[in-house]
């Protein structure tokens, strides 16, 4: 794979580690987007409101203030289709908002439907 690209599974819990070219405070808002076809299929916020909201999270990393973790959960992976997937990046924090240039990623088939219990 290229440089920023990604692969997960329809029905998996990924962790994305999502690495920025600057800290995120803890009072900063961020939201996450990812889309497919043009269209927005979940987000996720820190300080913020998501919609449509997935059921992961999207979090700091404790230890390093540039890092951000997004996990995801089974529905959440579920929700997306097989194929093209984009991932967005917009902050904003007391100096101003910046948007981050989309990610573009893969999602690949499951061969079973559904939450595993």
């Amino acid at each position: 794979m290229e440089e920023g690209e990604f692969l997960f599974f329809r029905g998996s819990t990924p962790t994305l580690e999502l690495v920025l070219p600057l800290a995120v405070g803890w009072t900063d808002t961020v939201c996450l987007t990812l889309a497919q076809g043009g269209r927005t299929v979940l987000e996720y916020a820190i300080n913020g409101t998501a919609s449509p909201a997935g059921t992961g999270t999207l979090r700091r990393d404790e230890a390093e203030e540039n890092l951000l973790l997004l996990t995801m959960s089974q529905a959440d992976t579920l929700a997306l289709e097989a194929g093209d997937l984009e991932l967005q990046l917009r902050l904003k924090n007391d100096v101003g908002a910046d948007s981050f240039r989309p990610l573009r990623g893969r999602v690949g088939p499951v061969l079973r439907e559904g939450v595993l219990a």
